[in-house]
């Protein structure tokens, strides 16, 4: 199957492959020859009757070793030997799920979304900058219909949204009732834009680590994107999420991935 991917962690794929390989390739040469010899009629000219002749070709194509390339040998190398990389494709995670190990690399099919407080972080979902605009038109004319968010706090979620700069987080629903997959996209391995990270996707990545049922853990402290100083933290964990419905807390039990690859 042709694979199309939206994210591809390029450096984390060549640690891995040449670890497995024992180094990194720079290139492929493929080299073709084909050689074959029979019998003709002379030449015009020619004083040979029957000539035998002789005839050799060589092509040699020289192919680089892109990322996809990479993925699709590391798939087979780990599908090889599962024990030596800890690999394990996932078809049920009800069952298969609560026996992961750390360090376990997965391939699971999930539906995919961005938790809507971390698209207000992002500087590319436009959310922090429409609110800012409107503080400052709320200002400019005075206006008491425009309700006014607190500066400080306007400061405090904009500081939050630089720290993260162009990376996000993802939370993910697999074939489960109960589980859930989370994980960090760093913005320079993303392939395409952040409104097509939605939907059916199949995710490939490291478990770093596991939420049992009743734990909880705000999206901004995972692993990755621990970007909160501690005492802050620990403040909100104290807090927890401020009702049902609030998307920027992964709620166990689920399983926290150093993503790979996410494709289709």
């Amino acid at each position: 199957m042709l694979k199309h991917f939206l994210y591809l962690n390029e450096s984390a794929l060549g640690d891995y492959l040449s670890a497995l390989e024992g180094g990194a390739r720079a290139g492929i040469v493929d080299r073709n020859q084909r050689s074959g010899s029979g019998q003709g009629d002379p030449a015009p000219g020619s004083f040979a009757a029957g000539a035998q002749y002789a005839r050799e070709d060589e092509k040699t194509v020289r192919l680089t070793d892109t990322p996809p390339a990479q993925f699709e040998r590391l798939m087979a190398l780990v599908a090889a030997d599962p024990e030596l990389s800890g690999w394990a494709a996932v078809d049920d995670p009800e069952t298969e799920f609560p026996s992961l190990r750390v360090g376990a690399l997965i391939d699971v099919e999930c539906d995919i979304q961005i938790p809507s407080m971390i698209k207000a972080l992002s500087p590319t979902g436009g959310v922090l900058a429409a609110v800012k605009a409107l503080n400052e038109i709320g200002s400019t004319i005075g206006s008491t219909s425009t309700q006014q968010i607190d500066p400080a706090k306007l400061a405090t979620f904009e500081a939050l949204g630089n720290l993260m700069g162009g990376d996000l987080v993802v939370v993910a629903q697999p074939d489960s009732d109960d589980w859930k997959l989370a994980g960090k996209l760093r913005s320079d391995h993303l392939r395409v834009s952040t409104d097509e990270l939605d939907g059916n996707v199949r995710v490939v990545g490291k478990v770093s680590r596991k939420l049992t049922a009743g734990d909880q853990k705000p999206l901004l402290a995972l692993p990755g994107l621990d970007i909160l100083p501690r005492a802050q933290r620990r403040e909100i964990e104290s807090k927890g999420p401020s009702g049902p419905n609030d998307d920027s807390w992964l709620k166990g039990p689920a399983v926290m991935l150093e993503i790979l690859a996410i494709y289709r």
